[in-house]
């Protein structure tokens, strides 16, 4: 008999996701950052978020790569395309991150009020063309957006308002019925994990809310006067020590949480671009204390597993010999990672209708993609979710 079926982490790996934000093409420095960002990227394989800032000012992204300086806004957005794109998924930051856009003709609302304060007393109506328009302007420059990210606190005081409105909005813009937003950071709870802020089976359609659960480095003054290398390690600690006992990212991890934390590009290129290694150090401490045991994953990678394990129902089916495991979720997914306990080891695992394609029995973890394992009495697998997965057991 199959008992107790759980949903597990992709692969039994931890993901971990980094969130860059206000990234924005018409600032001065920015060539810089983007060569020194992809550059960590390609280094060092970390996948998380991005913003691409919509407005340029005084243009939009897409208007400036037909402008006056089309060959500069072009190369920055190839490279971000290129070099980043591969591991982090591109969000607009609402239109401006600040002064509110009139749609009607592009320019900014009179008198000026900033987009997050705007947002708190505004219905879905409104809500949404503003941001199908961020999302328009984006896919018009060749960087499709599969979340949102929020400008300050952007749409808290009505957050289910703000929820349908970026549903519509993606699903106008990109044809996307899955889709999530960066808004909300907890610093002190236990245990984060994302949330389900809308779900419909029937029409297959949510939307994820991505938490981060640590940002920017907290500056600490008595370190002024300290090495670089001292502030490095120092700095570094907040989010892991080299022990990997403490730090924000270490509490997380020991309670099975995501660790998604994020960083605001202006303050990477601060005190000789300090950020960066600080970076490389967290990444670095992460590689060597937990290894195999975690997976860096792209928020839209992560918003698609989270919101399939919440949406998955299954069936058991005793046949002779043989358990027939049915499983069916409003969303497919790569790499889904069930357990179970049964009252008997299996001897071989088969996926299909037909059952026509084994699973592999692996020896240990992390899953590889159509393998499973059996470990302190329960049985792990791992496969390509569909909407109706049928695996058979014996």
């Amino acid at each position: 008999m199959i008992t107790d079926l759980r949903v597990e982490n992709s692969r039994l790996q931890t993901p971990v996701s980094l969130i860059l934000d206000d990234s924005s093409p018409g600032e001065r420095l920015y060539s810089e950052f983007v060569d020194q960002f992809a550059g960590l990227v390609e280094e060092t394989g970390i996948k998380g978020k991005f913003t691409v800032m919509p407005y340029t000012f005084p243009e939009t992204l897409d208007q400036a790569m037909r402008g006056d300086r089309p060959a500069c806004i072009r190369k920055l957005v190839e490279k971000i395309r290129k070099r980043i794109a591969p591991n982090f998924d591109i969000t607009p930051e609402i239109l401006t991150h600040n002064a509110v856009v009139d749609l009607k003709d592009g320019s900014l609302v009179y008198p000026c009020m900033a987009e997050h304060l705007w947002s708190q007393t505004q219905k879905e109506e409104i809500l949404a063309p503003y941001i199908a328009r961020a999302l328009q302007i984006l896919k018009d420059s060749g960087l499709e957006a599969p979340g949102v990210t929020s400008p300050t606190n952007f749409g808290k005081e009505v957050e289910a308002e703000y929820v349908r409105a970026i549903l519509h909005a993606q699903q106008q813009v990109n044809s996307r019925s899955l889709t999530w937003y960066f808004l909300h950071v907890d610093t002190q709870s236990r245990r984060l994990l994302p949330q389900v802020a809308l779900m419909d089976k029937a029409q297959r359609q949510a939307v994820v809310s991505i938490v981060s659960g640590y940002g920017d480095y907290v500056i600490d003054q008595s370190l002024k006067n300290c090495s670089r290398e001292e502030k490095i390690a120092r700095y570094a600690d907040q989010y892991l020590t080299a022990d990997g006992r403490q730090g924000r990212l270490a509490d997380l991890y020991h309670t099975d949480s995501y660790l998604i934390f994020h960083h605001h590009w202006w303050r990477m290129m601060r005190e000789d671009s300090l950020e960066f290694d600080i970076l490389r150090e967290v990444t670095g401490r992460l590689r060597r204390k937990f290894g195999e045991r975690i997976q860096w994953m792209r928020l839209n990678d992560i918003a698609c597993y989270w919101a399939a394990s919440q949406g998955m129902e299954f069936h058991v089916e005793k046949k002779e010999s043989r358990f027939d495991l049915r499983l069916s979720s409003p969303f497919p997914c790569k790499d889904f990672t069930i357990s179970f306990q049964t009252s008997a080891s299996p001897s071989e695992l088969k996926i299909g209708e037909s059952g026509q394609a084994w699973l592999r029995q692996e020896a240990q973890v992390p899953l590889k993609s159509n393998s499973w394992c059996i470990k302190q009495d329960r049985v792990y697998l791992c496969f390509d979710l569909d909407i109706e997965t049928r695996i058979r057991i014996e």
